[in-house]
């Protein structure tokens, strides 16, 4: 008699355990055996909060302390310039091919639409009456790594900072591919045979 009621029990408790998994949709809440902090004290934004002296809820950064991830302490990495405040010449990061392609993507995606795919100014928006700064221009060649760092960073004249749509390593690398369009679309010959490339090659037959 025992067993049987053992065994009845088992049976009633595997219906259960199967109706449970049924999955047919209900408008009761669930129960909920753990809360997993769904519930909890909190303020809404800008709500008022009485713990405070001035009644706000959300609090400024405790004097002295720096977010994890947010210490910038390096300039010439994440602004471009040099202790004393000058443009610094070269990059702050290693030129790997991969390097350069990310910075093609990042090109493509942010700058290419106002200074055109090789550089030159001609994006689509110059159909529309904007002019875009030509990438290519004495002026932009000798400009230091930084200057162009800066660029994106701050914006510049019309263009507007770009700090907040693109990552530090992603700005360096846009730069890196600007200097490679300006190589591609104006390398003397010198620098050709420097990379193992004959000139030769690029002459019109005669």
């Amino acid at each position: 008699m025992k067993n049987i009621s053992t065994n009845i029990l088992y049976l009633l408790f595997l219906t259960a355990l199967l109706g449970a998994c049924r999955g047919q949709p209900s408008d009761k809440p669930p129960i909920h055996t753990q809360y997993n902090m769904y519930w909890q004290e909190r303020f809404n934004t800008q709500q008022e909060n009485p713990f405070f002296a001035d009644g706000r809820s959300a609090r400024m950064p405790v004097e002295g302390t720096v977010a994890r991830g947010l210490l910038e302490d390096d300039p010439a990495y994440y602004q471009g310039i040099n202790d004393d405040g000058s443009y610094v010449d070269t990059m702050p990061v290693d030129i790997t091919r991969s390097f350069l392609m990310r910075g093609q993507h990042k090109y493509d995606v942010y700058c290419a639409v106002c200074h055109g795919g090789v550089g030159d100014g001609g994006g689509p928006v110059s159909d529309y009456g904007y002019v875009a700064a030509s990438l290519l221009s004495d002026n932009t060649r000798d400009m230091p790594d930084g200057e162009i760092y800066s660029a994106i960073y701050n914006g510049v004249r019309t263009m507007n900072s770009y700090r907040h749509q693109i990552k530090v390593e992603d700005r360096w690398a846009i730069v890196a591919y600007v200097r490679a369009l300006q190589l591609s679309q104006d390398a003397g010959e010198e620098e050709l045979r420097d990379l193992g490339i004959d000139p030769a090659q690029f002459t019109e037959n005669d």
